[in-house]
């Protein structure tokens, strides 16, 4: 595993013991499966799905996720972008993580959260205090054609995948944006109406 960006080990890396459910869900994701969608590890936080409170400082990556890609997902040349919902507390460590868009293969989208949860985050921050909240992370999983020559020239194909990954990348990202801000706007509206009641 090398520590770094979303990137396959060096060569010669290996999985030498791959646990009975990550073999299992390989086999289902090959079928286009996808049995992790809604998994997640640790308790959810009280307030998780609720509309979160505007921040000072969202909540950010310190290093980049250590993302060890599994040999066998190499050679089989699976790709995709796996979206993990994280909840980071008040002192930094991911307390609680679930798989809100798979990368269409069950095996990666186990590794992207096992990565977010072993992150390395700042906490976010409020009116000059950490604070608990909940951060969206793509996790992109992307192989190199060609190690020896990254810049070779790709196929229409190839050219082809990569956009419709990018694309679909952008895509789960815009939709996020716009969940918060729909927030953030509901967010708004109950304050003017508290403060309506109040001035009342």
């Amino acid at each position: 595993m090398r520590n770094c960006a979303i990137r396959p080990p060096q060569r010669g890396g290996r999985f030498h013991m791959i646990p009975l459910v990550v073999l299992l869900a390989a086999v289902l994701s090959l079928a286009g499966a996808s049995p992790l969608l809604g998994q997640h590890f640790g308790d959810r936080p009280r307030g998780f799905d609720a509309t979160q409170a505007p921040t000072d400082e969202a909540a950010a990556l310190l290093d980049p996720l250590e993302v060890a890609y599994p040999d066998s997902a190499m050679r089989s040349g699976m790709e995709g972008v796996a979206l993990i919902a994280a909840w980071v507390d008040a002192r930094g460590y991911v307390v609680y993580g679930e798989l809100r868009e798979s990368s269409g293969h069950a095996m990666l989208d186990s590794v992207a959260l096992r990565a977010v949860r072993r992150g390395n985050f700042k906490a976010a921050r409020r009116a000059g205090e950490n604070v608990a909240s909940r951060v969206s992370i793509p996790v992109e999983f992307r192989l190199r054609r060609d190690e020896e020559n990254y810049d070779a020239a790709k196929s229409g194909d190839a050219l082809q995948q990569e956009a419709e990954e990018l694309r679909r990348a952008k895509q789960m990202l815009e939709e996020e944006r716009l969940r918060l801000e729909e927030e953030l706007r509901q967010l708004k509206e109950e304050r003017e109406k508290k403060l309506q009641q109040d001035n009342k």
